[in-house]
């Protein structure tokens, strides 16, 4: 009764766990030679590595169960009355798996032995789930560019991997790229801004920014359609697993070389040119050691990369040389010429172009050719990446058991991941993540088994200009490719905010294929994070008779920074038509000086999002015979509507239009709570012949998934405007009227008119814009217009929004040829 109200109150301050997360189980029956079950046989779970061995008995049904054990090499040893001791060695615990070892032992005197050395074979006979597991020795033994881990996923049935690299380039049985539940030691490691992995983050210019040095990883293990331990995303779950110290030191060093003189010219280089640079270095090392033995352990490591890689952007540009009005600098100021209209002198700048006499450099096109269009962007892209990692496991005495790791990377790199026409144009890329995992395992019984654990983890991501610092307050001279030969560039676009410094993205229509013509991407700067979450979890496995039972839960605190404006430079394009004279080119429209349309975001859009994640489970792995078990299991989540911490979303309701969050109408949220999702798991699992070779498997599950800000905030390209999302609704505009020319609904919440949203896209026509000067090309003013003349862009959010789900099956057959 004692040690039932104790799995009780464990459970009733329990908030998931996901029951083995970056350890494993053995578990199994003792039987004698009849098939009889021995109960109260002792069991020794021993991990021959460090020393550590846990003592079980046997229940009624000759059952025992060894959860949460660190991954490694382990012997079964199993002693009862009237039989010899029998040592079952060379037991592979893998990350995330479950071995089931039965033990048979002989009859005779308990001071003989019998030793099996015979490895266990490879097939897993008490699940549904599919995936399987990649080890340290197999990870560093095959080729794997860059030694990011995440490209080995492909080896797993199921996953196809898109080339190219970065965050959302791996399907799960065709399931979208960013629903993977990516999770170090068991955790969530994923950012909730834009559903990223924290640990192996990609940056825009290469993958795997920050690295987990694949000499620290045990394993990892990949699973589908998994067990109610599982949630976050129905995508597959890969788990990495840290190694541990042994009483054994062990270590590695490494360093690794490339450069481009083994290289071959890239099939975009043009052949007269040199081959583009590609360097690298990636460099490290790992050690593990006992600091008191078969106590205490530590393992850490570090690794460093260094690379430079060039670009091949094809694209094009206009001609600096004679040729059509379409495609010539030249050719475009003697049309106007001839039309007898006056020429830019903002746009001979910025081409560096003279009149008298006439001719072109390019200006900011850093070499453009006099006789061609073709353009190739090759500036190439600088990466420094520096990461640490360091474990402890502490045996604290034998029935508890510490382990506490932490993760660092911090990445710097600098290019450009669009094509670009200059080198001031690059971006400079920052991102700093950290991750941190404490467990305490507690074995208050042979039959009960307590995890706790709790989990930090941190990102930053920033995206600045390198222009940024360059004013455009039309200061500057005739430009150059290494600048416009003043303290700022030559237009005047009036923008004054931090972080927006730098030239507009402007667009002429037919170059520069659909990248800026002059400028960097039209979203950056852009930052984000820190972005903290806080986890704990808390679990118990408890036996039973056939029945193997974890229950658990999981609370977690979110938080999530960001300032992505699109615009926030300005944005001018130039599309040709009737502009300037009939019939006018996109060329000649930007040399006379007059844009076809312009927008910049107004505003602040920096926002704070707050909320939280609750989930609980129930398993029951149910050995019905001893050749078929059947998992069953139940698990609750509910995340709460994401919040701006101050109020800073609007929606668009049909039946009031414009309203914002903590309006009478609205409420603190957007969208209701949905608290009915409830994720039922089953599975079987068949030893076919009974010698655990051929496994018969099935299983089906609901899963649901996990919304992040990126959904609600980075609609980029969405209708006319590059800033639609329920951040940047104007309700503010409604109320304060200043002649920006944006136009939205005037109707508004009846219960509460108005709001404090100062931000969104104010949009112009071409004539609204002052390219030439003196004043700022932007019309002047501090704030958005809501004259209601005609409608605006803007993202709505159904109040009624439901936790996206997936129903997942199963069904298959598995076969081990041998034991390797």
């Amino acid at each position: 009764m004692k040690s039932v109200k104790l799995t009780l109150g464990v459970l009733l301050f329990s908030v998931s766990l996901f029951a083995q997360g970056s350890f494993g189980r053995i578990l199994g029956t003792v039987t004698d030679q009849t098939g009889a079950v021995l109960p109260g046989a002792k069991v020794s779970v021993i991990d021959t590595q460090r020393g550590l061995a846990r003592t079980l008995t046997t229940d009624q049904a000759g059952e025992y169960n060894a959860p949460t054990l660190i991954p490694g090499t382990y012997t079964v040893r199993v002693e009862a009355a009237g039989f010899k001791v029998l040592d079952r060695q060379n037991v592979l615990v893998e990350v995330g798996r479950e071995i089931r070892v039965d033990l048979t032992p002989e009859p005779g005197s308990q001071t003989q032995s019998v030793t099996i050395t015979e490895a266990v074979p490879l097939v897993d006979t008490t699940s549904a789930t599919l995936g399987g597991t990649v080890s340290n020795s197999e990870i560093n033994d095959m080729p794997l560019n860059g030694r990011n881990y995440q490209q080995l996923l492909g080896l797993r049935p199921g996953v196809v991997i898109y080339p190219g690299g970065g965050p959302w380039t791996q399907s799960t049985n065709g399931i979208r790229p960013d629903e993977t539940a990516w999770m170090v030691e068991g955790v969530i490691n994923a950012t909730f801004d834009a559903a990223r992995p924290v640990v192996n983050i990609s940056s825009p210019l290469t993958d795997a920014a920050t690295v987990m040095p694949v000499d620290a990883i045990q394993e990892f293990n990949m699973e589908e359609n998994p067990k109610a331990e599982y949630g976050w995303k129905p995508g597959a779950v890969v788990n990495v697993g840290v190694r541990s110290g042994t009483n054994t030191p062990h270590g590695s060093a490494y360093a690794f070389g490339r450069d481009q003189d083994w290289d071959a010219r890239n099939f975009f280089n043009p052949a007269p040119q040199d081959k583009l640079p590609t360097q690298l270095q990636q460099f490290g090392g790992v050690a593990g050691f006992r600091i008191i033995k078969d106590k205490l352990f530590f393992f850490g490591g570090y690794e460093g990369v260094r690379s430079v890689v060039g670009n091949a952007f094809s694209t094009s540009v206009p001609q600096t040389g004679p040729g059509s009005p379409k495609n010539s600098m030249v050719g475009a100021i003697q049309a106007l010429q001839t039309a007898g209209v006056a020429i830019s002198p903002v746009s001979l700048k910025l081409l560096g172009c003279t009149t008298a006499p006439l001719a072109c450099t390019g200006g900011l096109i850093a070499g453009a050719s006099p006789a061609s269009t073709g353009y190739l962007s090759s500036f190439p892209n600088t990466n420094v990446s520096d990461n640490e990692i360091g474990k402890i496991d502490y045996r604290l005495s034998s029935k508890h058991m510490l382990s506490t790791m932490f993760w660092s990377g911090n990445y710097n790199g600098n290019g450009e991941d669009h094509g670009g026409v200059n080198s001031i144009f690059e971006d400079t890329f920052h991102i700093r993540a950290v991750t941190s995992v404490t467990n305490w395992i507690w074995t208050p019984s042979s039959s009960v088994v307590n995890e706790a654990r709790f989990a930090t983890a941190r990102t930053t991501f920033n995206q600045i200009s390198d222009d940024g610092a360059i004013r455009a307050d039309g200061s500057g001279g005739l430009c150059t490719a290494t600048g416009c030969g003043g303290k700022g560039y030559p237009i005047n676009t009036g923008v004054t905010a931090a972080f927006a410094g730098g030239l507009p993205s402007i667009d002429v229509t037919g170059f520069s294929g659909g990248q800026a013509f002059l400028g960097t991407w039209h979203n950056r700067p852009s930052l984000a994070g820190p972005s903290p979450y806080y986890v704990y979890q808390d679990s118990v496995s408890y036996l039973r008779g056939r029945h193997a039972l974890k229950f658990g839960g999981e609370f977690t605190h979110i938080e999530v920074s960001t300032f992505g404006p699109g615009a926030k430079r300005g944005q001018i394009d130039f599309k040709g038509g009737n502009q300037t004279f009939a019939g006018s080119t996109p060329l000649e429209d930007f040399l006379a000086g007059n844009p076809t349309q312009g927008s910049i975001l107004i505003g602040e859009p920096a926002r704070d999002y707050k909320w939280r994640s609750y989930s609980g489970f129930f398993q029951d792995d149910w050995r019905i015979t001893p050749k078929l078990m059947l998992n069953l299991g139940l698990r609750y989540e509910y995340k709460s509507p994401i919040k701006e911490v101050n109020g800073l979303w609007g929606n668009f309701v049909p039946a009031l239009g414009l309203v914002q969050q903590g309006q009478a109408s609205v409420g603190d949220t957007l969208w209701k709570p949905d608290r009915k999702n409830i994720s039922p798991r089953v599975g079987f699992a068949w030893d076919v012949n009974g010698k655990g070779t051929t496994v018969l498997r099935g299983g089906a599950s609901i899963i649901y998934s996990t919304l992040v800000v990126a959904n609600f905030t980075a609609q980029q390209a969405l209708q006319n405007t590059t800033s639609n999302s329920v951040a940047a609704l104007p309700t503010g505009a409604c109320t304060t009227a200043v002649a920006l020319g944006a136009k939205c609904p005037q109707i508004l919440d009846p219960g509460a008119p108005g709001g404090g949203i100062q931000l969104g896209n104010a949009s112009f026509k071409g004539s609204q814009l002052t390219w030439n000067g003196p004043g700022p090309v932007f019309p002047a003013g501090g704030a958005l217009s809501c004259p209601g003349v005609a409608s605006c862009s803007i993202m709505g959010v159904d109040p009624n929004l439901k936790t996206p789900y997936m129903v997942n099956y199963n069904f298959g057959v598995q076969h081990a040829l041998t034991n390797n």
